[in-house]
């Protein structure tokens, strides 16, 4: 081989190289990475959930830029990141008890009276909040909010994820009464929407819901947990946004699947897509829509000791 036809396979090579880092996914070390702190779960007492919260997130325990919260009860980070040309927020939650985790209506079931995500959130002193899953839109779905069951209309069509007393997530595909009907754990929040992306740690590819538009690059919002009482929120940006094509639910759960989640389940999206932090939207902050539900997150710390 001549020097002139080596130096050109060598050129071809590097070019065949560059093309596929360009290409390929972000390497996960390059990414927000789950880092669990210690909270002080000897401490807490369980709070209500058939009344408000009791207690407010501290101002001083909010991080600088927006970034998050931490207290002895509650730890929120909130990373960005960027990937498929969409702008994500990683939201890292851990709390030190399962009542942390709520659920809120903007008006009794059966209303359809709709609120900004924001209102909802300050009303019910939350630190964190997101859309739930707008049920209040179908007749379908087994659904439970803060224990108190207010529909048990049992549908195959959606993915259902339960969230038990202990905080942990139960993702049932096509969950009609039989199934619904044989768990036996006492639960929190019945969710009808979907579908499961990973399911007990394991992948999954077949999304034929169409109403969620599974192959729509599109805003997604997608809650999942890590461990016991440690959960991370995904929520992507979509073409209404600038520097954002949005996420396929395929795209979706390739970067949770190389994230480690163990259980992920899509919620609401598009215009709907809802986090909040403090009472302010941080993704998308000038595009609003409102919307009937909200999932999340409070201090269990007294405000004396704050």
């Amino acid at each position: 081989m001549t020097r002139k036809m080596l130096y050109v396979l060598i050129l071809v090579l590097l070019a065949g190289l560059t093309a596929w880092l360009v290409s390929s996914p972000v390497a996960l070390a390059e990414w927000p990475a789950y880092a669990p702190v210690t909270l002080d779960h000897a401490e807490v007492e369980p709070l209500p959930m058939d009344q408000k919260p009791p207690y407010a997130g501290a101002e001083s325990a909010y991080l600088e830029n927006g970034s998050g919260y931490l207290d002895p009860t509650l730890s929120v980070r909130i990373e960005k990141m960027h990937e498929y040309d969409t702008d994500i927020y990683i939201t890292w939650v851990q709390i030190a008890d399962p009542t942390q985790l709520r659920t809120e209506l903007n008006k009794p079931y059966p209303s359809k009276t709709v609120a900004y995500a924001e209102q909802i959130a300050r009303r019910v002193k939350a630190v964190l909040a997101i859309n739930g899953d707008y049920f209040i839109d179908r007749k379908e779905g087994w659904i439970v909010r803060n224990g108190k069951v207010l529909r048990t209309y049992y549908y195959k069509g959606f993915d259902a994820l339960l969230i038990d007393r202990e905080g942990n997530f139960h993702i049932v595909r096509e969950p009609d009464e039989e199934k619904l009907s044989a768990y036996d754990g006492q639960i929190l929040h019945a969710f009808s929407f979907g579908p499961g992306l990973i399911i007990d740690g394991v992948r999954q590819s077949e999304f034929t819901a169409k109403t969620m538009s599974p192959a729509k690059r599109t805003q997604r919002m997608v809650l999942c947990q890590m461990e016991p009482l440690s959960y991370m929120i995904l929520t992507a940006e979509g073409p209404e946004q600038k520097n954002s094509e949005g996420l396929t639910l395929e795209m979706t759960a390739d970067i949770l699947e190389r994230m480690g989640v163990q259980q992920a389940y899509n919620l609401d999206g598009g215009s709907s897509t809802w986090l909040v932090l403090n009472g302010h939207k941080v993704n998308a902050p000038s595009k609003k829509r409102g919307i009937a539900d909200i999932v999340y997150f409070v201090t269990a710390q007294p405000e004396e000791a704050q």
